[in-house]
């Protein structure tokens, strides 16, 4: 009775079932129409991938929108402008989709499986997001030279060491580019970076035992100076800078006056604008110290006629320190120190500096501060040994500082006891800065690198008798091929090399050299040659992305993703490492039809099961924290 009665409710239950399939059958998804992604032209979709080009690399994404109308109303017989459809949200979909990818992909084809460094260091936007800049350094077999170029901006969940390290190890995954094969790292000197037992160096090097840390010279220079003069010479000084670019700054009315003055007193030429010293601009003050000098005469009269006609106390001050010949004699002191050492500070920010002279060049500017210092008779290396056993009891202070201290000592305008006190203080000045002493707390390890780069050099290498390179390999751990590297080193100088004079050039040409059995018998040497090519000396890199950072997302598109950001800077950058721009960069044919298919839109999103995953997981965390299983919760 109960098993025929259970079989006639399963066979209704069957023919139940069949009706309600039988009547879903026509809205089955099977059945229905599937609607068709009508692709572009290749023309269309050639114009739109340069218009998009022309927004990332010159313009707003925001104007896309009037770009394109502008080019259909005014090229109406052109077929590729009448099928132009793209507005900011369809530029957009191609930048971040195909575009950003496209570049990206061909920077890591071009790193390939090569050494690399980094440059690092931490920024905020203009929506306050903590952002980390990545600058690559590598060489580029294809181009035959080292490129530096924008790798990406991370966003920051933290701050600290471990966060800046979890960061970067994540973007390093996500581009796929093996951590083992990261040679150096250059940073500025905060702690965080540089730390000896938890900053980011010191946790980089646990996992990659034979990472190099340089820090930025550019940085090292401007503390060095800031510090010389905040520790030995007058504070009045920098007041006197600092005020008088403030003076101008506030008050348009002010500026004007200036330059009419000016005008009156120098036939009708222009003055030069009075800069700003700033602590984020590498050595600003030498700018502000030449420029204030060179219209020494003309501030000195603009603020005699202002504390007269305004009877502001701010012009009283300047007016009065401008009087004072001390100051004025501090600043020709300066200007020929801060001149030297800016020079060198724009050699190190160049993208095409020849590294194995960049020894050279610190040395001599070191060299020439301690000379001021230093008996005649003397000889000694300031970078590697003390010199306060050699010191000139009355050091020569260049032609323009004596020259103005005997017209002040003529007049009756200093004693000798201040003349005695002013190059005291300008002595110390040189001792400290040595710029001696704060070079050597800073730079021990960067001079310690470059004096063995330069083993590398040319005119090394080609000589019947080298310098050893045994000590540049052991420092650079102890590498296997020593002894390969040695005998190809030895035998190099018997090839007639068509490259003798830039580094680069000549090593490149070593690493293409083959022999009649089509093998590069220098392959080791040149290999690790180009290795020590990509070593950073200058976070100038990174600071270029900021600035580029700082033009794409401003205070109108300040809500800019960071995606989108990378993608723009990744087109940007991918422009400039080609030697291309906008209007000669040539879009391959399998981007060009991306652009005009379903693939411009293509957005990924996790899976619908991973979704669900999701929620379950949130919702187990939240009752798990109320102490209250799922299980019980399904009970009630």
């Amino acid at each position: 009775m109960n098993s025929g009665l259970s079989g006639k409710i399963r066979g209704f239950n069957q023919s139940q079932q069949n009706k309600k399939t039988q009547a879903a059958e026509p809205f089955s998804l099977q059945r229905q129409q599937k609607l068709s992604f009508r692709e572009q032209s290749p023309s269309s979709s050639a114009a739109e991938g340069s218009m998009a080009l022309f927004l990332c690399a010159h313009s707003a994404i925001a104007s896309c929108d009037h770009l394109g109308e502008m080019c259909k109303h005014n090229f109406k017989d052109s077929e590729a402008a009448k099928s132009i459809k793209m507005h900011r949200t369809k530029c957009s979909k191609i930048i971040k989709n195909v575009l950003g990818p496209h570049f990206n992909n061909d920077l890591l084809s071009d790193i390939g499986n090569g050494k690399y460094s980094l440059l690092l260091d931490e920024s905020n936007d203009v929506s306050v997001n903590k952002l980390l800049g990545i600058v690559i350094i590598y060489y580029s077999y294809k181009q035959g030279k080292t490129i530096a170029s924008f790798l990406a901006l991370t966003k920051l969940e933290t701050c600290n060491a471990e966060g800046i390290v979890n960061a970067l190890k994540k973007t390093l995954e996500e581009m796929r580019l093996d951590l083992q094969n990261l040679l150096a790292i250059g940073t500025d000197n905060a702690s965080v970076m540089v730390g000896i037992n938890n900053g980011v160096y010191a946790k980089l090097k646990a996992e990659v035992p034979s990472l190099i840390l340089i820090k930025c010279l550019c940085h090292s220079l401007q503390l060095a100076v800031s510090h010389a003069m905040t520790d030995t010479l007058p504070r009045n000084l920098e007041f006197l800078i600092h005020e008088t670019y403030n003076w101008f700054s506030k008050s348009a009315m002010r500026q004007i006056k200036y330059t009419q003055l000016y005008e009156t007193i120098n036939c009708g030429e222009r003055p030069l604008q009075i800069l700003q010293v700033s602590d984020t601009r590498w050595l600003s003050i030498e700018a502000a110290v030449n420029r204030t000098l060179h219209q020494w005469l003309e501030l000195k009269t603009h603020f005699n006629m202002t504390r007269l006609s305004e009877k502001c106390y701010s012009a009283e001050i300047l007016y009065n320190m401008y009087c004072d010949e001390t100051n004025m004699l501090y600043l020709l002191f300066l200007k020929p120190i801060l001149s030297e050492i800016q020079v060198m500070n724009k050699a190190f920010q160049s993208e095409k500096n020849y590294h194995v002279k960049l020894l050279n060049d610190l040395n001599i500017v070191v060299q020439g501060i301690s000379r001021k210092l230093v008996l005649p008779s003397f000889k000694v290396d300031p970078l590697l040994s003390s010199i306060k056993d050699y010191l000139d009891p009355k050091p020569y202070l260049r032609h323009s500082f004596e020259k103005k201290v005997e017209q002040l000592r003529k007049d009756g305008k200093i004693n000798v006891y201040d003349e005695q006190e002013i190059r005291k203080r300008c002595k110390s000045f040189l001792l400290t800065i040595s710029l001696l002493k704060q070079l050597k707390q800073r730079l021990p390890e960067n001079v310690v690198i470059l004096k063995k780069i330069s083993l590398l050099s040319v005119d090394n290498v080609l000589r019947a008798v080298k310098e050893p390179i045994q000590p540049l390999l052991e420092y650079m751990g102890g590498s296997r091929d020593i002894d390969a590297i040695e005998s190809q080193l030895s035998k190099i100088n018997l090839i007639d090399w068509t490259n003798k004079t830039e580094i680069i050039a000549f090593w490149d040409e070593v690493n293409k050299y083959r022999d009649a059995s089509g093998s590069n018998p220098f392959a080791e040497l040149a290999t690790f040659a180009l290795s020590m090519l990509i070593l950073p000396y200058s976070n100038a890199q990174v600071e270029r992305i900021f600035s580029q950072l700082n033009l794409v997302k401003n205070k109108i598109q300040n809500k800019m993703s960071v995606k989108i950001t990378n993608a723009i800077l990744t087109i940007r950058f991918g422009l400039k490492r080609n030697s291309k721009c906008c209007h000669n960069y040539v879009l391959p044919p399998e981007i060009i039809r991306k652009i005009g298919s379903k693939e411009a839109y293509t957005k990924k999103r996790p899976s619908r099961a991973r979704k669900q995953l999701t929620g379950m997981t949130m919702i187990s965390s939240i009752f798990v924290s109320m102490n209250i299983s799922i299980i019980s919760f399904k009970t009630l």
